[in-house]
């Protein structure tokens, strides 16, 4: 995987930031310079499937990658503005497809935030419909994973989360599905057939919104047989996870998601 755009580094974090012109897809990869060998995360963004890139938020995943000492190959999938469903998971399918070509799947992990953490899910479930080889595990913060929007903590949270609402994902709901049907487990994976997928590693917040997609994707998954790790951080806004290092939650946060990959690929040998 090598490219002719250089690539910038953040000096303080010793995290490399380079564009892959090679990718079929927009594809950031994000390198610490102490990275696991032959291990990644792939990365998806939120932003209702509206708007957000890789670019925008290349900081935050930085942080994340030195202090989870992994390399991360951040996706830039189509937003609905450009193309509805199922370009984003169509641009998951084969931005997987790629990475898993140099990065087996067992040293391979799911990240995604937000509506990135559906993404990250339906993706898991579209990868066992095409009989490709999957993830080792998924880490999934604040997945919106039931566009169907029925949840109660959607009423009963309205007034805790300000970066998040019924609203907003009324409209970003009907922008991606374009008249696809909500119930799809593709668009929301709470009603897909989790059973034989690898380990759901998944944080909420108690006051957001998403709390019950979160808890909701977590149960349906576990009564399916998968092992599921859930974590329920108290008051915390919604995606405050890639504030990390700012707050004690996102540093919670954080380190647990550190725990799970040196349990998964073994502690880093290069600390």
């Amino acid at each position: 995987m090598t490219d002719t755009e250089p690539a910038s580094t953040s000096g303080r974090l010793g995290v490399e930031i380079e564009a892959l012109d090679s990718a079929p897809v927009p594809i950031l990869r994000v390198r610490p310079v102490d990275a696991r060998p032959d291990a990644a995360l792939l990365h998806f963004h939120g932003g209702g499937y509206r708007k957000g890139s890789p670019q925008i938020f290349a900081d935050s995943i930085a942080r994340i990658a030195a202090r989870c000492e992994t390399q991360v190959f951040a996706v830039g999938y189509r937003l609905s503005g450009e193309c509805a469903f199922p370009a984003a998971l169509d641009d998951a399918v084969t931005a997987y497809r790629w990475v898993a070509g140099s990065v087996p799947g067992e040293r391979l992990a799911l990240w995604g935030d937000s509506a990135g953490g559906g993404l990250a899910a339906a993706l898991s479930l579209r990868l066992r419909q095409l009989e490709i080889p999957l993830p080792a595990c998924a880490f999934l913060f604040s997945p919106w994973a039931d566009l169907r929007n029925t949840a109660s903590s959607f009423l009963e949270n309205q007034h805790t989360d300000e970066r998040f609402s019924l609203e907003q994902a009324t409209e970003a709901a009907a922008a991606y599905l374009a008249g696809h049907p909500a119930v799809d487990p593709m668009v929301s994976p709470v009603l897909g057939d989790w059973k034989g997928q690898p380990r759901l590693i998944v944080q909420c917040s108690d006051s957001e919104v998403l709390r019950d997609d979160t808890l909701l994707l977590a149960r349906t998954a576990e009564d399916a047989g998968v092992d599921v790790r859930v974590k329920v951080h108290e008051g915390v806004p919604h995606i405050w996870n890639l504030s990390y290092p700012a707050t004690t939650a996102s540093e919670a946060a954080i380190s647990y998601m550190v725990e799970q990959l040196d349990e998964l690929f073994g502690s880093n040998a290069r600390r």
